[in-house]
């Protein structure tokens, strides 16, 4: 599994985010390090923990080699260990008493780059082994918090351990600095190219996890997580907050007498509009089918009666344009949070709220007049502007009605060019990292360097030969990833690039000791892009080989070097493992939760587009037949307008378990919306499907009988099978489609059964 090329097809889609819901989620992603950290799901305390492990390790490493040479180390930096260990300790009560705040954040790396400043004065010569520890003040901000954090640490270690090889006296002093500085610097650049890759990544995976997939708000994973932190709240900060609980009246009646593809344009409609009446900190969300919720800030600032009626006109409005044949209107009620409420409770009252205006409505004892009025203002413009020369029918008026819910406006574009940016990404990394950050820089410095004859005794020719291999091995790995090819060549690229780095050092002879500090390189993006267990022979044959050539090739100070760099590459690859891990851990369970539907747990109409994907992709390589079974809930619709939208997501979920506990575990169920399901097999069996459908009438009707004996318990099932030659959006249409007439055909025998 590679960090960010192996998270596979659940990164694939891309949830339609309108202006508002965007602004929620920017600001939740906030620059401070501690939602730097959370955003890519590392601990507030991640970067105390990261000082214990690297203050300690560096100075007890080094404490230890003076106790084993102390000829070799100045006792300035003996006491430098010492006082790193110290700040390692002082991280721990950090750790546990203060706040991971920016100032304490630019404290506690203050401390470990004065270590470092003081070192380079204090080590004499000894300094050329210890030129890589001040990675250990460089990965933390650039791994964790990114460029902008880690700008001015980068600058003051490069200028100074620039400064400090040019002093030191040996060979190739120039070509030392240069390589070594920039392997640092190669380092730091791509950890912070992969830290802005998986925080974008992180980012996009969270809004999928709690955007619904079809109307582009916020769904109800993300409701309940908001609502469950508004109330929440301690202290003196009241609870404040209203929850709106909207429902269209005759949803139902679209799907049934036009199709899905109408039903989900009124849907996208309604839900814009709603978003364009809401403030800037309230969230709109989707509960499922054709509920909407609203959870509206700071309700006592605010006429939350003349919202109501605004929410009712936008219904209005959206759904006149859409399709103003079937009852253009939705019913809203909305409840205040008060101090005890829960979120299953503010729920539950928001439902009985809404079950009280839907009763009263039907049964003609309340007056919608604000909505009847926008019904026939909309009614009214609708009619002048089908009579205008300029619009001489209602579908010009339609037309243009598409027109303004262009992609521009829910957000495709947007999504498309992300889509561009991640496939892109997929298919490249971790081979375009590894190639573009590592190779090119390596390999034009030797080049340079060789042509300047700052590498001498290094043959000019050998430096032009393992230049332009590194460049040759780099144009292979970008062809090879544009051909899905980056994991399967990712070893080969390591070990020709150790042969060719191995090479150059070894005919620099003495200049060799510029050259290996590019080893050290190899080995964290090993750790990175390979992960620990597949990183840990590349580990012990590139430090053998470092040791090998600072000791053996008698370089200065080659066995201290050796134990010091060893050291930073251990510890730096235990740290990188960690937060690999938990990144991708983290990206993968957002990746998961971006497709199953957060009621019910099946899967949701983004996994559905996937998984169809994939099959008829299969189905016309391997001649097999896919085929989808879809169910619709008979006069669901009734179980909600009975008793209530609680009652009615608890049928949902139980139904649900009951399709998914009825059909093979390699069969999938989604939720299509509402009280609709489809069931996927990607094989069509005709017995075998004909005996999951006698099954699914059974164990629906059950659960329905159990839940709601008083209502209808039957269901619509239907199934259509992948012709030859039809794309998945065409499959999935004809599969809604069926649903549709299947539906219409239940309510036909229904009629005549009653007659």
């Amino acid at each position: 599994m590679r960090l960010i090329g192996g998270i596979t097809a659940a990164q694939r889609g891309f949830a339609r985010l309108d202006g508002a819901q965007a602004d929620v989620l920017r600001r939740e992603g906030a620059d401070d390090v501690t939602a730097a950290l959370e955003e890519v799901g590392l601990a507030a305390k991640t970067g105390w923990y990261a000082s214990i492990l690297l203050y300690g390790a560096g100075g007890i490493a080094t404490a230890g080699l003076y106790l084993l040479m102390p000829t070799s180390i100045p006792f300035g930096v003996f006491v430098l260990a010492l006082v790193a260990v110290l700040l390692s300790i002082l991280s721990v009560f950090g750790a546990i008493y203060l706040t991971n705040a920016n100032w304490a954040t630019h404290m506690r790396l203050s401390l470990g780059l004065g270590i470092f400043l003081v070192g380079a004065v204090v080590a004499g010569p000894t300094a050329v082994a210890f030129v890589l520890l001040p990675l250990f003040v460089l990965v933390t901000p650039s791994f964790l918090y990114g460029a902008r954090f880690a700008a001015p640490y980068m600058v003051v270690v490069s200028v100074v351990t620039l400064t400090v090889l040019l002093k030191l006296e040996g060979p190739a002093r120039l070509a030392h600095a240069w390589i070594t500085v920039g392997a640092e610097l190669m380092i730091v650049m791509s950890f912070i190219v992969a830290e802005q890759a998986t925080r974008r990544l992180a980012r996009l995976n969270r809004a999928l996890a709690y955007t619904d997939p079809l109307t582009g708000i916020a769904n109800m994973r993300r409701l309940r997580e908001r609502l469950a932190d508004a109330l929440g709240r301690s202290g003196d900060e009241p609870t404040s907050f209203a929850l709106f609980a909207i429902d269209l009246d005759n949803f139902k009646q679209v799907n049934d007498e036009y199709d899905h593809s109408v039903g989900d344009r009124v849907l996208r409609a309604v839900a814009a509009e709603l978003s364009a009446e809401a403030g800037a900190f309230d969230l709109v969300a989707r509960r499922g089918g054709d509920e909407f919720s609203v959870l509206v800030t700071e309700p006592d600032r605010r006429d939350v009666e003349a919202l109501a009626r605004r929410f009712s006109s936008a219904i209005v409005r959206a759904r006149m344009r859409t399709c103003p044949q079937i009852t253009p209107s939705g019913s809203v009620a909305y409840v205040p949070a008060r101090d005890g409420d829960s979120t299953a409770s503010i729920l539950q009252k928001a439902d009985d709220a809404l079950h009280d205006v839907k009763t009263a409505f039907h049964t003609g004892s309340v007056d919608r007049t604000s909505s009847m009025r926008a019904l026939e203002a909309e009614e009214a413009r609708v009619a002048f502007i089908s009579q205008s020369p300029r619009r001489a029918s209602l579908d010009r008026v339609a037309a243009a009605v598409n027109r303004a819910y262009s992609p521009r406006r829910t957000g495709v574009e947007i999504e498309r060019s992300i889509g561009r940016f991640r496939r892109w990404w997929s298919e490249l990394n971790p081979m375009w990292s590894f190639s573009a950050v590592a190779l090119t820089p390596a390999g034009f410095s030797l080049i340079v360097l060789s042509l300047a004859g700052q590498l001498h005794p290094l043959p000019t020719a050998v430096g032009l030969i393992c230049g332009l291999g590194y460049y040759v091995l780099a144009g292979f790995g970008l062809w090879a990833a544009g051909h899905g090819w980056a994991e399967r060549v990712m070893h080969l690229g390591f070990i020709v690039a150790t042969l060719l780095t191995t090479w150059a050092t070894w005919a620099a002879g003495p200049a060799g000791t510029a050259i290996i500090d590019i080893l050290p390189v190899l080995v964290l993006y090993a750790i990175y892009f390979l992960g620990p267990r597949d990183a840990l022979p590349y580990i012990f044959v590139l430090m053998t080989i470092y040791c090998a050539f600072a000791i053996g090739g008698d370089f200065a100070y080659g066995g201290l070097r050796g134990g010091i760099t060893t050291t930073v590459v251990l510890v730096l690859a235990a740290l990188v493992a960690k937060v690999r891990s938990v990144t991708v851990r983290f990206a993968r369970t957002n990746a998961e939760l971006s497709e199953l539907d957060p009621l019910t747990g099946v899967a949701n109409v983004r996994a559905l587009g996937f998984r169809v994907t994939d099959a008829v992709a299969a189905a016309s390589r391997e001649q097999t037949v896919p085929a989808i079974v879809t169910i619709d809930l008979d006069q669901f619709k009734l179980v909600n307008d009975r008793y209530s939208h609680t009652v009615g997501d608890g049928m949902i979920e139980s139904v649900a378990r009951a399709i998914s506990e009825t059909v093979r575990s390699q069969e999938l169920v989604a939720r299509r919306g509402g009280d609709e399901f489809f069931v996927l097999f990607e094989h069509a069996e005709e017995d075998h499907i004909g005996a999951v459908i006698e099954r699914l009438y059974d164990s629906i009707g059950h659960t329905r009988r159990r839940i709601c004996p008083d209502l209808p318990s039957s269901s619509s099932i239907g199934v259509v099978t992948w012709r030859e030659g039809e794309s998945a959006d065409e499959f999935l249409q004809r599969a809604d489609r069926a649903m549709h007439d299947e539906k219409t055909r239940s309510r036909r025998r229904a009629d005549r059964r009653l007659a």
